[in-house]
């Protein structure tokens, strides 16, 4: 049983606790014979890295997407805190709670469906009304898309991120598109909820989020074409200019080329989408920065946003310069 997480962890820490086992690297000394074993541990709140010292057989045997418990100390490595493991063994799998490895959304999942539920009813379209409808109904489908992570860990990778996601996103459409009266407001809002639904067959969780083998040959706009046209083949005369507006919004979401995106958004309601997509991905990760690292003036550098972020709320006080 885990008593405490990666999160509280700081260097000078003695570690006796519970870990899923992400990866495992043997690696050679390269200036003295033998060998040490490079680990990726992770829990709930996230993950850091951990190495065995002067490995042995049982050491280099060590398998990975098991749990294990480990003692050991936080040590700083080349300036990131990390796990230096004295000991460990392999704890079943049974004797786990799940709640301890993958994060769960911080809103209400039930309310987050009845506005789901809610955007649905609000449709005058009959036929776009009665596929969001068809998800809604299709219980174990509806499950699916209310439970799985957004992704993997950029942003909002969690249980019920995906619906977190997508609700934010179809919110922030619904807005936009009461600016201008070009857009099909329900298409897009439809296309928002709908934009990321193949992420339910990408991702497999059970203790941690991995990519299915579906994810990683088709990717989720691919699963997700499919799992709408299955939709769409449930709604009796659905027009078929509206399955290709539909269609469109899906496989043009990321926007570009350059984002694995199969066409870039050529209608309005398309790119909506698309930039109300981005839009709630980029505000979740600075959000989620802001919160981190509460307390700091400045994030580190965040990969995914390729910058570093100033999280300081006493904005205008002293000098912001030093970072780009």
């Amino acid at each position: 049983m885990k008593t405490r997480y990666i999160a509280d962890f700081k260097p000078g820490d003695n570690v006796d606790d519970l870990f899923f086992v992400r990866a495992v690297k043997v690696l050679n000394y390269k200036n003295k014979p033998g060998r040490y074993v490079s680990l990726i541990l992770s829990d709930r709140t996230g993950e850091m890295a951990a190495r065995i010292w002067d490995a042995d057989d049982n050491d280099i045997n060590l398998p990975e997407k098991v749990f294990v418990g480990c003692k050991g100390e936080v040590v700083k490595f080349a300036g990131t805190p990390e796990i230096q493991i004295s000991s460990w063994e392999l704890i079943d799998k049974a004797a786990v709670d799940s709640a301890d490895f993958i994060p769960l959304t911080p809103l209400d999942v039930g309310n987050m469906q009845k506005d789901v539920a809610g955007m649905a009813s609000s449709m005058t379209n009959p036929y776009l009304r009665q596929l969001l409808e068809e998800l809604i109904n299709d219980k174990e489908l509806f499950h699916q898309y209310s439970t799985v992570p957004a992704a993997k860990a950029i942003h909002q990778a969690y249980i019920g991120g995906l619906l977190e996601h997508s609700l934010r996103t179809a919110k922030i459409a619904g807005y936009i598109a009461n600016l201008y009266p070009a857009v099909n407001k329900e298409l897009a809002i439809t296309g928002a909820l709908l934009h990321d639904i193949g992420k339910i067959e990408e991702y497999e969780v059970e203790y941690s989020i991995e990519v299915a083998d579906k994810g990683r040959l088709l990717g989720h706009i691919v699963l997700g074409l499919e799992i709408i046209n299955s939709l769409i083949e449930r709604v009796p005369g659905f027009p078929e200019d509206l399955r290709l507006a539909l269609k469109h919004i899906i496989v043009s979401h990321h926007g570009t080329y350059e984002w694995q995106s199969p066409k870039r958004p050529k209608t309005i309601e398309a790119c909506l989408v698309h930039y109300a997509d981005a839009v709630e991905a980029d505000m979740w990760k600075f959000s989620d920065l802001k919160e981190k690292y509460r307390g700091s003036r400045w994030s580190p550098w965040d990969k995914s946003l390729e910058r570093y972020v100033f999280v300081d709320d006493t904005a205008g006080e002293g000098n912001a310069n030093g970072h780009d």
